[in-house]
């Protein structure tokens, strides 16, 4: 990654800022969003052990029907359920998708502006060419999403029915970019139910693609949501994780002009805390919370538009991105929740629920690459794994004919550095030709605050939110090793004990070639088994 936009960031940006200009939706000053019919909150039953993705036997009729019209489309049917502080509606002629009516504030919370915002779970793939034959999409790639497409065609909904308290949908995505309510191999089941203050979701993603080719990984929005009107941004990507340390702000906006305001999509950013809020009022917030949300990105979009209501232009978007492949035969499970409330009550919810305060990956049949990727250039068996390990070869751009850039990184973490100094490598090695006995190989990290790599010098301000440690000093923060070039198991332990740069939070690992090597001849092979904290050998 380096500081200038990536091919998908870019088209998003164009797309906004093309949105803004063009004015695609009436600005209605004074414009008072309806209020829906609310109704007495009704018991539901008790959540009394733990989520199974159980499927109704029988479906069942979408019992609510909203006459709203959004830009010339009506919502129509739904299913929905009440607290005393929020109506949850699952909205049946956008893919399922979900609209949270706040009772405190009296409004409609998630932007509904086309079937291209909303929330939930959007997903990228290879090839970037895919959508090339689209108007307005070119260079996305393969972008199934739960709503709809670029057209107004709606996702179709496949099944609808409850279960212990959960509305279940699955539908079949569409291809964003298009217009012509292209079906895509890619099935998009989703439980959601409301608890009070919060709405837990539970997705199942399964993709079926005839495409078998290895792609790069793609920075997927699992999950985002798009929040009416321009609101500032909370989160926490400071060293004190989990104690309710002060957060980090920000309206989006790097500088204000005469007419209007600059803002910046920018690149990803760690967090380290697993959620994002954004204001819907005094001292009342809209959380987004998922295991593992740790690398994150936001943006306040279209705010000359100035419109507030579930149908306009102007949205706050908060999401979390991990770099994933999206293998042609795979299944993901997958949870987020909602929290309506302060701060407090979202950091306490979030604190609340099961973390992993060290590195432990293990690598087998049943967790495949465990959030890691193949970075620059590669490709491995593909998930879901057939036996244990993963076996991954670097290649490095096909175009280039050199492995030197192409690395393995780990999802995106929040670990202390001071609760451990030590981490274990379980790896197999087999060089490229002409790979000598041993070679030299790198293990780096980041720690909270840093950009990985280079940072847009035109975006100052909203660099120092996201990025208030700099960028990180990769030759400092890296220990060398060699790894043994005999295709066998071998274990190797890097202690932090004298690193200076051994502070913080730690957020991400990579395992990358030497910083002095300028060519790395493709095709070694990397078998890993184990990375984390524990000695695998004992």
């Amino acid at each position: 990654m380096n500081y200038l936009l990536s091919g998908l960031q870019a088209v998003l940006m164009t797309y906004l800022l093309a949105s803004n200009i063009g004015g695609c939706t009436i600005n209605v000053p004074g414009y008072e969003q309806p209020t829906p019919a609310v109704k007495p909150a009704p018991t539901l039953p008790p959540i009394t052990a733990p989520f199974v993705y159980d499927v109704p036997t029988t479906q069942s009729d979408w019992t609510g029907y909203n006459e709203t019209v959004i830009n010339d489309r009506l919502v129509g049917a739904t299913s929905v359920q009440e607290s005393n502080s929020l109506q949850l509606e699952v909205r049946k002629n956008y893919g399922a998708a979900i609209q949270i009516y706040d009772k405190v504030t009296k409004q409609q919370l998630i932007n509904f502006k086309d079937l291209g915002r909303e929330s939930g779970m959007g997903t990228y793939g290879g090839p970037r060419s895919f959508a090339d034959d689209s108007p307005n999409w070119k260079n996305i790639g393969y972008n199934p999403l739960q709503a709809g497409d670029d057209g107004g065609n709606a996702a179709p909904i496949l099944f609808h029915g409850v279960i212990n308290g959960w509305i279940y949908t699955k539908s079949q995505s569409l291809s964003w970019a298009h217009k012509d309510a292209r079906k895509l191999p890619f099935y998009y089941e989703q439980w959601v139910r409301l608890d009070g203050n919060k709405v837990h979701v539970k997705v199942r993603l399964t993709h079926q693609r005839p495409d078998k080719t290895f792609y790069e990984p793609e920075s997927q929005e699992w999950p985002f949501m798009m929040i009416n009107g321009a609101r500032k941004v909370h989160f926490y990507n400071g060293d004190k994780p989990f104690t309710y340390d002060a957060t980090a702000i920000t309206d989006g906006i790097e500088s204000k002009g005469n007419v209007t305001a600059v803002t910046y999509r920018g690149p990803h950013f760690g967090v380290t805390e697993p959620w994002q809020a954004v204001e819907i009022g005094a001292n009342r917030f809209i959380g987004l919370y998922s295991p593992g949300y740790f690398l994150a990105n936001y943006s306040v979009d279209n705010i000359s538009a100035n419109e507030s209501w579930e149908g306009g232009n102007t949205n706050t978007y908060v999401a979390h991105v991990p770099m994933v492949h999206l293998d042609s035969d795979n299944v993901w499970y997958k949870e987020y929740t909602y929290i309506v409330g302060t701060e407090q009550e979202i950091r306490d919810y979030v604190y609340a629920q099961e973390r992993f305060n060290q590195p432990d990956f293990i690598f087998n049949k049943f967790n495949g690459r465990n959030g890691w990727a193949i970075f620059d250039g590669g490709y491995d068996q593909k998930e879901p794994f057939k036996t244990d390990n993963w076996q991954a070869t670097l290649t490095g751009k096909e175009s280039l004919n050199n492995a030197y850039n192409a690395k393995l990184i780990s999802p995106w973490g929040s670990w202390k550095a001071t609760d451990f100094n030590e981490v274990y490598l379980r790896m197999a090695y087999s060089g490229s030709p002409g790979t000598g006995a041993r070679a030299p190989l790198r293990l780096t990290w980041v720690t909270n605050g840093q950009a990985p790599d280079g940072i847009d010098p035109a975006f100052p301000n909203q660099n120092k939110v996201r990025f208030p440690n700099g960028i990180r000093n990769s030759p400092n923060q890296s220990i060398r090793f060699e790894a043994i070039n005999d295709g066998k198991f071998h274990t190797y332990k890097f202690n932090f004990a004298n690193q200076p740069n051994w502070k913080g939070t730690i957020q991400q690992f990579e395992i990358a070639h030497e910083s002095t090597q300028t060519y790395v001849a493709p095709g070694e092979q990397f078998t890993l088994q184990y990375f984390g904290t524990r000695n695998p050998t004992e």
